[in-house]
């Protein structure tokens, strides 16, 4: 009887009990924590080709800059090596016909670098600058030239009274607010020279259209005085009414100047002595445009210098930006293209 008890109150025999998960639930679970690794792992692989790729991208554009830095340097040390032969050989001019003028067009550096390079003479165009510097009232010679250049390039000439006021200083006490006033914001003009031509888009009533026409012929820091030695038709003809578009083509074919006076038997004596102050045969401001090229990426920077001898001095210095990137790369194409008289440097073409 008690033995019979004892045996009815054991424990059950723990190999019997039928309490084990489901192997089908099993075989769920571990799908389960395979996947949800797999998932993490290549969530962990993707943020990993992110960063190295935006490392990449870092790297390029680090390394496009300082080309196209280096791209300036060597433009500087060009420019003082161009104007020391020159002088050297008695060339007290400066022309399209030496070596500062010949663009650098995709020259490799490095494994995977490119950097473009072009020298402008700022001398071959119209300084905007000039506007604001009429102190007898009146419409001056140089608004006159304003004019036929507006006219030449397809811009309305009514928009440059508005400039005038954009560059002119305002008198003391003066609000000079003008149009400008009704603008939302409201804004003043600069009242005195501007620094960059890209300000003239502030000016009332300039589009952007015509600002891409005008870019090419104007300046802000020529000093005034347009080189015959590097301007172009467009800006020759402006200089006066008497220079037809035969005689400006006519100027070109001559080059280079030793001196303006070849020009009295081009011009004539009357239309020679209305723009002899105004025209030189030597120049000291330059714009640099450079461009470099790692891979895909791309910066562009653009400095304008004057040059004295050896001396060189920074006037402005603007970085990168898509603005700026296309325009100059649309220059350098403009350069490399086969109807362009001068042969740039090209020693490569970038992948």
């Amino acid at each position: 009887m008690y033995v019979s008890m004892c045996k009815a109150s054991s424990p059950p025999d723990p190999l019997q009990r039928r309490d084990f998960p489901d192997p089908g639930f099993a075989l769920v679970l571990v799908l389960f924590m395979v996947g949800l690794i797999t998932i993490l792992v290549l969530r962990f692989v993707s943020q990993s080709r992110e960063v190295l790729r935006e490392a990449e991208i870092f790297r390029n554009q680090t390394q496009a800059y300082y080309l196209a830095r280096a791209a300036i340097e060597a433009g500087k040390v060009i420019l003082v090596s161009s104007t020391l032969e020159s002088q050297q050989s008695g060339q007290n001019y400066t022309a399209l016909t030496q070596p500062w003028a010949t663009p650098i067009i995709n020259y490799p550096v490095g494994h995977h670098g490119f950097l473009s390079g072009r020298i402008v003479d700022e001398s071959s165009k119209l300084d905007i600058n000039l506007l604001g510097q009429n102190q007898f009232g009146g419409t001056s010679q140089t608004q006159l030239q304003f004019e036929r250049l507006f006219s030449l390039v397809g811009v309305n000439p009514s928009i440059i009274p508005a400039i005038i006021q954009w560059v002119t200083p305002i008198p003391s006490g003066s609000a000079g607010g003008g149009p400008y006033q009704s603008m939302i914001p409201p804004y003043r003009p600069r009242g005195g020279p501007i620094g960059a031509l890209s300000e003239l888009h502030q000016v009332a009533g300039m589009t952007e259209a015509e600002y891409q026409a005008l870019e090419p012929y104007i300046t802000v820091a020529s000093g005034g005085q347009v080189n015959v030695n590097t301007a172009s038709a467009i800006v020759l003809e402006s200089l006066d009414p008497g220079i037809s578009p035969a005689i400006a083509n006519q100027i070109i074919q001559g080059r280079p100047y030793t001196s303006l006076s070849a020009l009295s038997s081009i011009l004539g004596p009357a239309v020679f002595a209305n723009i002899e102050g105004l025209v030189t045969v030597q120049s000291s401001v330059f714009s640099l445009q450079a461009v470099g090229t790692v891979g895909n990426t791309r910066q562009a920077i653009r400095a304008i210098l004057s040059i004295n001898g050896i001396q060189t001095q920074v006037l402005t210095y603007r970085m990168g930006g898509t603005r700026l990137l296309g325009q100059i790369e649309t220059l350098l194409k403009e350069e490399s293209s086969p109807d362009n008289s001068i042969t740039p440097v090209n020693s490569g073409v970038p992948p």
